[in-house]
């Protein structure tokens, strides 16, 4: 038994939708309303609360200032100056002030003597909290007065004790009651159980509504707004006050000169109070919304309900078989778009029935383009049994497409002994899914080997159950042979790229190893001038200009090393902000004039895992783009570096991505821009639109390798004459890596012999210099022989060998070899500009204890020498 659900009507769904429609944004405005009641009404009490503080604060201020002063005067006067003083003014000025009593006490806490009152008073002896306060106190007798904590007088009463150090044996002594604390709290009283508040610097209450806790000096002290007034704050907190024992909110602050904190609470069940008033006129006032909208939503059913049932009628006339039927005239009270469907469906009707006489034209017109098709169609049972071949212009398999019917897909097959292409095909019809692109061989009618590329779509009844398959074969043996001739030619031109590589690599070596050298005499020369105390400030600031720029030099070369080797993709975690200002540092130096570089670089972008090589290259394969882009051109080379957090949206244009941070690099040039057509293949492999000689097609193909192989994407805007900008997104770094700061050990003056070998005499002569200024001992040779003769004399002698790598005659590396033969823990040091031969992981493997590639700084150079010095020989 099968339950069919009724269907709501147009004139019950209105009515819900238009209350829905109404509720929607008028419970939002309630939303917002009453929120912002709420944020005015804390607003209103923040402002009001630290005035209260605020005011409070100001009069506490004045308060000590006033006692402070008056104290001040009189302990510091000499005793004629006091005795003089008119008694009863002064007992008066004292009694406002709420003194109980001054007196000089010694540093056994017994009173000395007392200025205030005047009458007699019993001898005291100060509390040991309180003369532990004052003998921590500051020494200097200079010093202001200082105010203690609240503490307990001798009779128990809370007190603040005020005072000052007279000598080394003597102090001043004061003490204040609570009575202007307790008077300046009560005086403030706001809503119903408003209050405030006043403590010391350590939390403990002087004036408080409840006098049990100003007796026993209650600590407040783990109070948030308390704890925070005990830290400097100034602000307004939520907390639960013991008091009134409700969730509470207060302003405070405190007095800059005493610390003492003033807090105004005031429960937040009060504001509530006043928010809940304007909740209700709110809502109230939705409601009334809410109900006139449900009343047009059914008013509006009506007049929109009566004509759709008209039409829905002769729908269903019409579906039975009633072909003539149609919706009569609309009265003039119906909408114009009911009378406007009502119109069209009597239309369709009539075009209904003329496209039933046009579909079996048309049916037989999709037959003849079939048969007349380069492309052949067919169409096979569940089993694969041929039931419907097309006939087309060119060679079909086994002669005529008729010979096909009846028989199965297998028996035309070549070349599959197995039956692997029917039992793929067939998988994919039990699973009921299109398949496309399948290859296999057959034989034409001449009995030739040809290949066909067959795809396939499920063919259904009007029940939705599959019967069979259609689908198109073509003929594909001369896109596989095109395909294979340009695969052999890309091998090629892969080939001559690799091989202009592999010269530009050995050619930026060559370079690099003489420039080094030229660099290294350069830099080196220029610290040991800048390390002399005599120069004078032109001179120096001349000197360090010099340095800078070999720095910057010295930089060039690397970046040229790096753009010429050959070495295999390393992916590690890198900071692509220094690879981009890598990259840029490299094409100012390339890149003409005409053309102004701009950079935006976010250095809080996250590490990347990327080989930093493949990095380098994108970014100078995009300038090179831009400056051809721009030749003969005034132009701008944008590049922006920022983080992003990809999404669905991004995900939209770039289907490769996944949700997650990434980097974003942004290029952007203002050259010539491209067409539709150029931009829609630039990033096929040898297209170029550049003259001959002048480009190989494989840069943007590169380009794009490169950020796929990184999980990344990429793509590209442009318009002719409007520029072109290229957006890269790669995946940051899953892992946080740490950043090791390494700080450089000082340099010591040092002791020992030391062979210096290179073939370059200014760089001997520099080596010599830098060591000899550190006190070691030097000798220096231009000639690996020479220098292994004098060590064979006395090996002895040495107590580290630093020598260079490429030289005639006996290269650094086989001098190494034979110095150890003499003497097998001579500790040595090798130095290159650049070397095929040997780099920093070899040298360990042979034993050498340092690397150093050249230009060689002095500082670097002291460093290894001291840590290998004082390792092997205990000498620094």
């Amino acid at each position: 038994m099968h339950l069919t659900l009724a269907r709501v009507s147009l004139r019950q769904l209105l009515p819900v939708l238009f209350f829905l429609l109404a509720a929607v944004p008028a419970g939002s405005i309630g939303v917002v309303l009453t929120n912002k009641s709420w944020d005015r009404e804390l607003q209103t009490v923040r402002e009001q609360h630290l005035q209260l503080a605020h005011n409070l604060v100001e009069a506490l201020e004045r308060y000590a200032e006033d006692v402070e002063a008056v104290f001040e005067m009189i302990v510091t006067a000499k005793a004629s100056v006091v005795d003089d003083l008119p008694t009863r003014k002064l007992d008066d000025l004292l009694r406002r002030l709420h003194f109980k009593y001054i007196c000089i006490v010694n540093a056994a806490g017994q009173t000395q003597r007392l200025i205030f009152p005047q009458a007699d008073r019993p001898i005291e002896h100060v509390s040991a909290q309180l003369l532990e306060t004052l003998r921590v106190a500051d020494a200097d007798a200079d010093h202001p007065p200082e105010f203690s904590d609240i503490l307990p007088d001798h009779l128990g009463d809370p007190t603040i004790f005020l005072w000052q150090r007279l000598d080394a044996q003597r102090y001043a002594l004061g003490a204040l009651k609570t009575d202007y604390f307790i008077r300046l709290q009560s005086a403030i009283s706001f809503g119903e159980n408003g209050y405030a508040v006043i403590v010391d610097r350590s939390g403990k209450i002087i004036a408080h509504p409840n006098p049990e806790w100003r007796q026993r000096i209650h600590n407040m002290s783990q109070t948030e707004p308390v704890r925070r007034m005990m830290a400097g704050e100034t602000d307004v907190a939520r907390f639960m006050s013991e008091y009134v024992d409700a969730e509470a909110i207060a302003g405070f602050t405190t007095t800059p000169k005493t610390g003492w904190g003033v807090m105004i609470p005031q429960p937040l069940s009060e504001l509530q109070a006043h928010v809940s008033q304007v909740r209700r006129t709110v809502w109230f006032v939705i409601g009334l919304a809410l109900l006139f909208a449900t009343l047009l939503g059914g008013l509006v059913s009506r007049c929109l309900a009566t004509p759709l049932q008209r039409i829905g009628q002769a729908a269903s006339r019409f579906a039975t078989g009633s072909y003539d039927a149609r919706v009569g005239e609309l009265g003039a009270f119906h909408t114009r778009e009911t009378v406007s469907l009502a119109t069209r469906f009597n239309r369709m009707a009539d075009d209904v029935n003329a496209s039933w006489q046009a579909q079996s034209e048309s049916e037989q017109r999709c037959r003849e383009f079939a048969e007349i098709a380069a492309d052949w169609f067919w169409e096979t049972d569940c089993q694969q049994i041929f039931t419907y071949v097309s006939q087309p212009t060119g060679t079909t398999p086994h002669g005529e497409a008729g010979v096909l019917l009846g028989h199965h897909r297998s028996e035309y097959v070549y070349n599959d002994p197995e039956g692997t292409i029917a039992a793929r095909i067939q998988n994919h019809m039990d699973r009921e899914e299109s398949f496309d692109n399948v290859v296999h061989q057959v034989l034409d009618r001449k009995g030739r080997p040809i290949y066909l590329s067959v795809a396939g779509r499920p063919m259904r009844d009007a029940s939705g159950h599959m019967v069979g398959y259609r689908g198109v074969a073509r003929d594909i043996s001369e896109l596989l042979h095109t395909q294979a001739q340009l695969r052999q030619a890309q091998r090629s031109e892969r080939l001559r790229h690799t091989q202009k590589l592999e010269a530009i690599g050995t050619l930026a070596g060559g370079i690099a190893h003489d420039f080094n050298n030229i660099l290294g005499a350069i830099l080196g020369y220029t610290d040991l001038v800048l390390h002399q105390s005599t120069l004078d400030d032109t001179t120096r600031l001349y000197l360090q200009q010099v340095f800078a720029s070999g720095n910057r030099a010295k930089e060039l070369v690397k970046q040229i090393l790096t753009f010429g080797r050959k070495s295999e993709p390393l992916r590690q975690p890198v900071h692509l902000d220094e690879i981009v200002e890598e990259a840029l540092s490299l094409l100012r130096a390339t890149l003409p004039a005409t053309i102004t570089i701009q950079h935006d670089i976010d250095k809080s972008v996250d590490t990347i895992d990327a080989d930093a090589t493949q990095i380098h290259q994108v970014l100078m394969n995009l300038g090179t783009n831009a400056e051809y882009a721009m030749r003969n051109l005034n132009g701008f080379f944008e590049v922006r570096l920022d983080a992003v957090e990809v999404d669905e949206a991004i995900i939209a244009r770039h289907a490769a991505l996944r949700p997650g941070p990434h980097a974003r690099l942004t290029v952007r040039d203002t050259g010539h821009g491209m067409t539709p057509d150029v931009l829609a293949r630039i990033f096929e492999p040898f297209f170029t639109t550049k003259d001959v000689g002048e480009g190989t097609g494989m840069g943007l193909a590169v380009v794009h390798g490169i950020v796929t192989n990184h999980g990344g994407s990429i793509s590209v805007r442009s318009s002719p004459r409007e520029g072109t900008i290229f957006e890269i997104y790669l995946p940051q770094h899953s892992s946080a890596t740490s950043c090791s700061v390494s700080l450089e050990a000082p340099i010591l003056n040092g002791n020992g012999s030391i062979l210096f070998v290179d073939d370059e005499e200014a760089i001997a002569l520099l080596g010599q210099g830098m060591l000899e200024h550190l006190g070691y001992e030097v000798a220096v040779f231009t000639s690996s022989l020479a220098a292994l003769e004098t060590f064979r004399q006395a090996p002895h002698r040495f107590d580290l060998v630093i020598t260079d790598q490429t030289m005639p005659s006996l290269t650094g590396e086989a001098l190494a070899d034979e110095l150890r033969r003499i003497r097998p823990d001579i500790p040595i040091v090798l130095c290159t500009g650049f070397s095929h031969a040997i780099d920093a992981k070899k040298a360990k493997a042979q034993g050498i204890d340092a690397f150093l590639m050249k230009p060689i700084m002095g500082h670097d150079l002291f460093q290894v020498v001291q840590r290998i010095l004082s390792q092997k020989t205990g000498k620094i």
